[in-house]
């Protein structure tokens, strides 16, 4: 069934313009007709008059199993948030747990506007996790990059030749779907250089990103020293790892060196400024890196350094950030805010570039701007960095299937989950000790 989007703020975030008009979707899932036209018969109408109609947003680096602990961690820095929360629920979750956890941060993710987000997968306590982890987004059907997370040091760590085996494993169920498997280095403390020339081996092979969190904090540069005498980005180059296919989420802490090694290795950037904040870790060099021509996409990180998964309401605090760390209020602009959370989101999880026009593949969202938080609008992007938030989406169409209509999540009982999922939730914490 051909979707007519009817009268809304057209934004090409690719061009940094917008203009008045209507959108066609086809059968085939591509935009059809852009302009004003009548609706072919049989359409389904969305209305979208008072809302933004863009290219939707991508959560470049998640962990959606820390659904269940949103608010666990208030207050606490890394070290100790790892330890006191994450990991003792971690060891306690039950493959159910994951999926539920999994589903309901899938229903949230695409409720504020995300059309596609790469999962940095934390539980690999056995396969039924991991299984449970991946039924989930496939049966969601959200464009999902999977970067199965493994350490190869440190106490009962697996085998490098166990960790290939399981992402051999995974690959082959995602196959053909929705979800695409690459690897995904946990910490670089906690991962030999052997195991990284290996997978780095294997993401070539499969043309797949490799993914990994880096220069987190200054007492992870300071692990990392310690072990070798090199900083995160300079241990990369000098394995050979840092390259196009490299996504170093977070990189707080990065010397000029090791900025000028990002760009020469043309690897990109996964800005995480929400968790960055709430753990305190410090303030990425964003602006800078931008303009040395560093790609950059934006994520949310899992809900347990976030407590949402709101990319809408990331986009301020991603822009206001980087003004502070710089000391300069022109240090990025709503337009290159929306182009890393969909341009550059988009690149990192493979999908084809955010163009708004005919034959492209339609991946859409419509935010309402005609609020009274946002109006009067003179600016439709700056009202979408600077005014919106998750609550505004109206509608998310991804290729045929509406997600999102008129704000309800599609094909889902959203309270029946959310019951499902606090008791759940209460019972993982009184396993895990935790009150």
């Amino acid at each position: 069934m051909p979707i007519w989007i009817r009268g809304g703020t057209l934004l090409d975030v690719l061009n940094g313009t917008f203009s008045e008009g209507d959108v066609l979707i086809g059968d085939d899932g591509r935009i059809a007709a852009l302009g004003t036209f009548p609706p072919p018969e049989g359409a389904l109408i969305l209305e979208a008059r008072g809302c933004a109609v863009l290219h939707g947003l991508v959560n470049a680096h998640t962990h959606l199993s820390q659904t269940f602990m949103r608010g666990l961690g208030d207050d606490k820095k890394l070290i100790d948030w790892l330890k006191m929360v994450v990991w003792r629920l971690q060891a306690a979750m039950t493959p159910e747990d994951v999926y539920l956890a999994t589903l309901l941060g899938l229903v949230e993710n695409v409720g504020c506007g995300v059309v596609a987000l790469t999962e940095h997968h934390k539980m690999v306590n056995s396969p039924a996790h991991s299984d449970a982890a991946l039924r989930a987004y496939r049966e969601f059907g959200l464009p999902t990059l999977f970067a199965y997370g493994w350490n190869d040091l440190g106490e009962g760590a697996p085998s490098l030749d166990a960790i290939i085996a399981e992402m051999e494993r995974l690959r082959a169920a995602a196959d053909g779907t929705n979800v695409r498997v690459c690897v995904g280095p946990m910490v670089p403390w906690r991962c030999s250089d052997a195991a990284m020339g290996r997978t780095f081996a294997l993401a070539e092979a499969w043309d797949v990103p490799f993914h990994l969190h880096a220069a987190e904090t200054q007492d992870e540069v300071g692990l990392m020293i310690a072990r070798n005498g090199m900083r995160h980005i300079e241990w990369l180059a000098a394995l050979g790892v840092l390259s196009p296919r490299t996504q170093v989420v977070h990189g707080v802490w990065l010397s000029d060196d090791e900025m000028r090694l990002l760009q020469r290795g043309g690897a990109r950037l996964i800005h995480c400024p929400t968790s960055n904040m709430y753990l305190a870790s410090g303030m990425a060099r964003v602006a800078p890196l931008f303009w040395r021509g560093v790609p950059i996409a934006l994520g949310a990180d899992g809900s347990g350094s976030n407590n949402s998964q709101d990319m809408l309401e990331l986009l301020k605090i991603a822009a206001l950030l980087a003004k502070i760390e710089t000391m300069d209020a022109t240090a990025l602009a709503p337009r290159h805010i929306l182009q890393m959370a969909c341009a550059e989101g988009a690149a990192a999880v493979g999908l084809t570039p955010p163009e708004l026009a005919i034959g492209a593949q339609a991946r859409l969202i419509c935010v309402e701007i005609e609020t009274p938080r946002s109006a009067p609008v003179h600016d439709p992007f700056s009202a979408l960095v600077y005014n919106a938030n998750g609550g505004d989406v109206r509608h998310v169409i991804v290729g045929s299937r509406v997600m999102v209509k008129d704000r309800a999540v599609q094909g889902i009982d959203v309270a029946a989950l959310i019951q499902e999922c606090t008791r759940a939730a209460k019972a993982l914490l009184e396993r895990a000790g935790i009150s």
